[in-house]
């Protein structure tokens, strides 16, 4: 008989929590002294566990910065669907969820910097599916488009997608790196060109 205790349910539900926790304790400290500035063994202290603890969830400070970083998009794509929803076409769409990604990266450059530096280091690397990779958000937008005859039908949308995300990166980091880029604007021109190149 399995003991409440090894119930692997309430074991990855723990974890969760857990992983939660620390995201957030982490978060509330870069927002009170900087990101570069705050150190794991802060974290640790502050989220009252072991650094033992802490380097089991999570083995840098930059993988707990993308945990956080991560369920923030989530929640920000969920509050987004009903805008999304409301626009008629593929170029609407893209630009609604561009245009609300813009506004985010420019409150947070830096965090942005240090996740993208974490996820291309970590290239390679499985990574758990969660379901709120924007790049599944441009799949499903550009399998809408291709349905409505906007975008090429006969391309394959997971291509598409790839293509479409690694255009979002470039602007991303072309904006971070030269000083003065409007993000929203960078972020308009890879998509015309996306939606020229891939159009029906």
């Amino acid at each position: 008989m399995t003991s409440i205790a090894d119930d692997p349910g309430r074991r990855a539900r723990k974890r969760i929590q857990m992983l939660a926790h620390l995201a957030e304790t982490a978060a509330r400290l870069f927002d009170a002294h900087g990101y570069e500035a705050v150190t794991m063994e802060q974290i640790a202290a502050e989220a009252d566990v072991a650094k033992r603890t802490l380097y089991n969830h999570f083995p840098t400070k930059e993988a707990v910065l993308a945990h956080w970083l991560e369920g923030e998009l989530a929640r920000d794509l969920a509050h987004l669907q009903r805008d999304v929803a409301r626009r008629k076409t593929f170029a609407s769409r893209i630009a609604c969820v561009l245009d609300a990604s813009a506004a985010w990266c420019e409150q947070h450059p830096v965090y942005l910097l240090a996740y993208l530096r974490h996820r291309f280091l970590s290239i390679g690397v499985a990574q758990a599916e969660s379901g709120s990779d924007i790049a599944l958000v441009w799949k499903q937008l550009i399998v809408a488009g291709q349905q409505a005859s906007e975008l090429n039908g006969a391309l394959c949308a997971d291509q598409l997608a790839t293509w479409f995300h690694h255009l979002y990166l470039a602007a991303m980091l072309r904006w971070l790196n030269v000083p003065g880029l409007s993000l929203k604007r960078e972020f308009q021109a890879v998509a015309r060109l996306f939606v020229e190149g891939a159009k029906a």
